[in-house]
């Protein structure tokens, strides 16, 4: 009998292949003849047993194997590019795994980035501790202070001091039990704690007509962001007139609120960057779990081996001839 030599026709791993449609035949000779050579696909079961140069058949049946559609599409759920590999599509994997890597660096980088930001507008407006918050921009007490010595003036101008929309007053004398409660005699370090806060809104809420919203409470989101946004709590800053108490005199801006606006929308510029990041990591996850259950599914070997005969080149006889139809 003559020696037998094993001869396997290279799978293509392009994307013709990976199609339903797609059925490729690999047929093992079992007479004379070279093995074909193959570049690398990215298929880890067919490059390792190209580049080992392996000959054995039940080598060449085992590697081929089914692989679940679920299992896949479940790693790469959890973990992006997992799928792919169990798949045995490692430059695949690579490729997922490195943007989820990607995008929580990114993510981590100007989420700091936002918060650096933060804190230089918001230091802007407050001023800093060192200093008893001597370099600050904006006082809630300069305000305070500016509706307690204003607030008989806003009816003059036609503003009503009961029925504000955020706490209806039927009393206008309740202005006035609260008005001077604004500015307790007994103050702190900072602007913040010289206000008493319930009062200063009951009035802002007294005073409706001029007032829109009421200040919150300093610390919070939308304490930098109204005192910022809304001429009615402009004169805070330290660059307004403070002799101005008609709502259309008042500036859109100063140039100190328009400069701490500026850079409070550089901090929402930054924390936009990074949650987009997360937005691209929650994409990948179910991008890569769709690939990797699709690969898996058209993808499915069905092994069909036949024996058979066929003839010698030199037609002087015949040959046995072994067949691995393998359908994805």
């Amino acid at each position: 009998m003559k020696k037998i030599f094993l001869t396997l026709i290279a799978l293509s791993a392009t994307a013709a292949a990976q199609s339903k449609a797609s059925h490729v035949q690999s047929v093992v000779f079992l007479g004379d003849g070279n093995s074909s050579q193959s570049r690398l696909t990215g298929v880890l079961s067919h490059d390792l047993f190209v580049s080992k140069g392996d000959s054995s058949h039940e080598d060449s049946i085992s590697r081929v194997e089914t692989r679940s559609a679920l299992k896949a599409g479940f790693f790469s759920l959890v973990i992006p590019g997992a799928g792919q590999l169990y798949n045995g599509n490692y430059w695949k994997a690579a490729g997922f795994f490195a943007v989820e890597v990607a995008g929580w660096m990114v993510n981590a980088v100007w989420n700091q980035k936002g918060n650096n930001q933060t804190n230089f507008f918001q230091n802007y407006a407050d001023g800093s501790a060192a200093d008893k918050y001597a370099d600050g921009h904006y006082s809630v007490a300069r305000y305070a202070q500016w509706i307690q010595q204003n607030y008989k003036s806003f009816e003059d101008k036609g503003i009503p001091i009961a029925g504000g929309q955020y706490a209806p007053v039927t009393d206008p004398t309740t202005v006035n039990n609260y008005i001077s409660l604004i500015l307790p005699s007994s103050g702190g370090p900072a602007p913040w704690d010289e206000v008493n806060w319930v009062a200063l809104n009951k009035v802002e809420a007294a005073l409706g007509g001029y007032f829109s919203h009421m200040l919150p409470a300093h610390g919070e989101q939308q304490y930098y962001e109204l005192i910022g946004k809304y001429p009615q709590f402009r004169e805070g800053w330290y660059d307004e007139n403070l002799a101005i108490t008609s709502y259309d005199s008042l500036r859109s801006d100063t140039p100190n609120s328009g400069y701490y606006m500026g850079q409070r929308g550089k901090a929402n510029n930054l924390y936009a960057v990074a949650l987009t990041a997360v937005n691209v990591v929650i994409a990948n996850h179910f991008v890569s779990a769709i690939e990797a259950a699709l690969w898996a599914h058209n993808n499915k070997r069905i092994i069909e081996p036949t024996v058979g005969l066929s003839p010698l080149p030199d037609g002087l006889g015949y040959q046995t001839e072994v067949r691995l139809a393998i359908h994805f």
